[in-house]
């Protein structure tokens, strides 16, 4: 049964599904249309098991690598906004180039700014 099926990633084929730290959650999906309300009630349960809510008016949707325009039904389904490449996440940047000194000042002004401190 493929209900759900994580991102496949790069040239070696890697299968990623979530990636998790601390209260932070990055869900990666392929972009099937079944996938949106299939995602929202595995979610909808985690929350009910759990005790927990999660908190879609904090969360955003990124659209990457592919065309087309179904990013609009999944935000309509999670309720959420729409982002786009680069984003930072817990202090990075997501989808910039690392090989640019660019990407490396908020981390180089977050790290003098703490040993200034």
């Amino acid at each position: 049964m493929d209900m759900l099926r994580g991102a496949t990633i790069g040239l070696n084929v890697v299968h990623v599904s979530h990636l998790q730290f601390a209260d932070d959650t990055i869900i990666f999906l392929e972009p099937k249309m079944e996938y949106p309300m299939t995602s929202k009630r595995i979610l909808r349960c985690f929350e009910l098991v759990s005790g927990l809510r999660i908190n879609f008016h904090k969360s955003c949707l990124v659209k990457v690598g592919r065309k087309g325009d179904r990013k609009v039904d999944w935000v309509v389904t999670f309720r959420c906004k729409s982002v786009s490449l680069p984003i930072t996440y817990l202090g990075l940047p997501l989808g910039a180039n690392p090989g640019t000194k660019a990407f490396w000042n908020p981390v180089i002004d977050k790290i003098e700014s703490r040993l200034a401190s």
